[in-house]
């Protein structure tokens, strides 16, 4: 068990919900995600953990750096590419054993990049907008919302946000108000809809 399914698991017993692994047998047949989540003996949602992890790319090249020699250079930030990636694969995993999308689906991210952000990233990659400390909405980051996770993203009805050397922060979450399991999964997850924040 990795440091993001051990934090999931701790976070959803805290709310005296259990989570149950899915056999060898089920994951050699199809993709799943971590869990199986029941309330009691009722199963009422599943979840998914993915690490956020330190792109070590520039750190590689400095190891294999000759003396003198220039390293570096130009190209895209990688962080948003790593988060839609995650929502992506997150995304097949759930379909493949909640194709009906009968229970809600939790993804929990656990973050180790201290360059990577709740709300510059995360809510960058999901709504498409920057969100400035003036209150500036500013829509640049589309080509990732609007991408090969437009309609993915929808499936997962909350994101779970841990900084792991933040060890006493309350996790973060974010809701998609217009899932079908919004008030249920807010219920699960003990958080109070009128706490939520409403974002362009």
């Amino acid at each position: 068990m990795d440091m993001a399914e051990q934090f999931a698991a701790d976070c959803l017993n805290r709310q005296s919900l259990r989570t149950e692994r899915f056999t060898k047998n089920e994951m050699r047949v199809s993709k799943t995600p971590d869990y199986r989540v029941f309330k009691n003996t009722d199963l009422v949602a599943y979840c998914e953990a993915k690490h956020v992890q330190y792109d070590e790319w520039l750190e590689k090249q400095l190891v294999q750096a000759q003396p003198l020699q220039l390293i570096g250079g130009l190209r895209h930030d990688p962080i948003f590419n790593r988060l839609t990636a995650h929502i992506h694969t997150a995304h097949k995993q759930f379909i493949a054993v909640n194709p009906r999308y009968d229970h809600p689906n939790i993804l929990v991210l656990a973050n180790s990049d201290r360059h990577c952000t709740f709300v510059g990233d995360l809510l960058g990659v999901l709504t498409g907008n920057f969100y400035g400390a003036s209150g500036a909405v500013e829509p640049i980051f589309k080509e990732y919302s609007d991408g090969r996770i437009m309609f993915e993203k929808m499936t997962i009805d909350v994101y779970v946000w841990w900084n792991d050397w933040q060890e006493v922060e309350r996790p973060k979450m974010w809701f998609w108000r217009n899932s079908q399991h919004y008030a249920n999964v807010s219920a699960l997850l003990g958080s109070d809809p009128a706490a939520h924040p409403k974002v362009s």
